[in-house]
């Protein structure tokens, strides 16, 4: 294989590896929430923490894909519990599934009353994102590496979720490409 095919520039790496684990891109970040990221009752806006879950998720997906990425969609945002001013939230985003162009970020939301000693499961939701070449079109992006029965039943509902996209979401909108890619094989071991 020449030069050219290989690539090269900042993104010729990408390609040139076998995949990635899930830990290689996992992702935490915490953050107190004030109260101008809340309404009047106390509670953190909604809009606010999925901002966070969102940057969260673009962090994950670049470190798999180290391209650009862009947040495609956004399924299963459940809220559990209110968050409330003055609590830590701990956000947690790992892949869960990958396509050729398209990576799917689990991100969870952990809410900590520091001075109560007390944490909460706040939410859940997962990230599609699209890995885009320096021309903005999308890009393949490497294989997820999943090792664990966690990693590999989470890869399992990834894909479940990725086929009902394909298959019922978008039916009948030939423009709309985020599902429509096939998904890629997982690799298993290491």
């Amino acid at each position: 294989m020449s030069a050219s095919e290989k690539g090269t520039g900042r993104n010729s790496s990408r390609m040139d590896v076998e995949g990635r684990t899930v830990q290689h891109s996992a992702t935490t970040m915490s953050q107190l929430i004030m109260p101008h990221q809340a309404n009047r009752l106390g509670n953190a806006h909604g809009g606010e923490i999925m901002k966070i879950m969102d940057t969260a998720a673009g962090v994950a997906a670049l470190r798999h894909a180290h391209t650009a990425v862009v947040t495609a969609r956004v399924d299963g945002i459940n809220f559990y519990h209110p968050i409330k001013v003055g609590d830590l939230i701990t956000v947690n985003a790992f892949l869960t599934f990958v396509g050729h162009t398209s990576m799917e970020v689990q991100v969870e939301v952990i809410a900590e009353d520091i001075i109560a000693e007390k944490t909460t499961h706040a939410l859940t939701a997962y990230f599609i994102l699209v890995a885009l070449n320096e021309q903005g079109k999308p890009t393949k992006v490497p294989p997820l590496i999943v090792s664990s029965e966690k990693e590999k039943e989470l890869w399992e509902r990834g894909k479940r979720r990725y086929e009902m996209c394909r298959s019922e979401l978008m039916a009948g909108d030939d423009n709309y490409r985020v599902c429509r890619e096939e998904p890629a094989v997982p690799r298993h071991g290491r």
